[in-house]
């Protein structure tokens, strides 16, 4: 038992050893590092390179696993397509860094400044860059699965073909970004994020959280939010036009004078939610609009069919031709609303207020 002991503590000695020894840097690599201030393709594993001034060092291709690059000076430096998983960057200065194709998968990369850098095609599967500066980096084609980008600042990036699944970009600055490319956008948590004039029309959005977001002058035209929570988001003339927001959770939210032309928030839950805007044509039909306020919005051939309308604030609105039969209208403001035209089959209006209301059917 003893001898059967020993053996095996001798071999995971040697495996340890082993180990060691693939992950050394070849001295010659670093010696030529400290030379030359480049070293393409070298092998720098488990370096000490700590302070560091490579200012625009080649290191495209090198090995760099496990690296220690505590406050080295990296600006403008190439590190295309290096290996730099488990390195360490702890106050380094990487403005302008040309990180395309580098392997950064799990590194810690929080409040890292990384304006301008180019991380097209970069691994950052699980990559902390929690509160880091991104401004105007290029994250075209990078896989950011299960990333973690909160209060990261993202203005004017580019993420063509980027894949964000599972990703937590919660209050993050994703203002004046195009996100219409992405490849993925799926599993992520947006809570608290700023879109001010972004562009997300057509992205498959389904599913991602969005709780508390801001939308101003963003568009979403065509978006599919089927399922998203929404709940207490802020939009200022943002554009739904199109949009599909069947059974989202739009509780608390904020919508003032955007456009809904054409949207689907069939199932949706808006209660307590103030909804403004042009929603000609939309699809509330089986939604919770309960003391939602849609005060004075354009509600023409919009289907209501079925919606929970209780106490719901309808006051000005103009539902021409609007299909409200078998709405729940128990005290319903309709004050001085248009309802020519509107179809109200089965639909009790006897505790909804009507004062000054146009085209109802005899008898109300």
């Amino acid at each position: 038992m003893e001898v059967r002991q020993r053996i095996s503590s001798t071999i995971g000695s040697l495996l340890i050893i082993a180990t060691g020894l693939a992950q050394a840097a070849e001295p010659a690599d670093l010696n030529r590092l400290r030379e030359t201030g480049e070293c393409p393709k070298c092998d720098l594993s488990g370096a000490n390179l700590s302070s560091m001034r490579l200012m625009g060092a080649d290191l495209s291709g090198a090995n760099l696993r496990g690296v220690k690059l505590r406050k080295t000076i990296l600006f403008r430096a190439n590190l295309t397509d290096a290996d730099l998983r488990e390195a360490v960057f702890d106050k380094a200065s990487l403005g302008r860094i040309d990180l395309a194709g580098a392997n950064l998968s799990g590194v810690d990369l929080s409040s890292a400044r990384l304006a301008h850098a180019n991380l097209r095609a970069a691994q950052l599967r699980g990559t902390q860059l929690g509160n880091s500066m991104l401004e105007h980096a290029d994250l075209s084609d990078a896989d950011l699965s299960g990333a973690n980008l909160g209060k990261a600042r993202l203005r004017f990036s580019r993420f063509d073909r980027a894949i964000l699944d599972g990703t937590n970009l919660q209050q993050a600055d994703m203002r004046s970004l195009d996100l219409r490319n992405v490849a993925r956008l799926s599993d992520s948590d947006l809570s608290g994020a700023r879109f001010h004039k972004s562009r997300l029309d057509g992205l498959d959005l389904s599913g991602n959280r969005f709780d508390l977001a801001q939308f101003h002058d963003s568009s979403l035209a065509g978006a599919r939010l089927s399922g998203a929570s929404m709940i207490g988001i802020e939009m200022r003339k943002a554009d739904l036009s199109q949009a599909m927001l069947d059974g989202a959770d739009l509780q608390n939210a904020k919508i003032t004078g955007a456009k809904l032309v054409g949207a689907s928030l069939q199932s949706a839950k808006v209660s307590s939610a103030i909804l403004r805007g042009n929603l000609v044509g939309a699809d509330l039909s089986e939604s919770n609009l309960r003391r939602a306020d849609l005060n004075g919005a354009n509600l023409k051939d919009a289907k209501l069919n079925n919606a929970d309308l209780t106490q719901t604030n309808l006051s000005s609105c103009n539902l021409y031709a609007a299909d409200l039969s078998g709405a729940k209208l128990d005290r319903t403001n309709l004050r001085n609303a248009n309802l020519r035209e509107a179809l109200l089959t089965n639909t009790d209006m006897s505790g909804a207020f009507l004062e000054g209301a146009r085209g109802l059917p005899p008898g109300n």
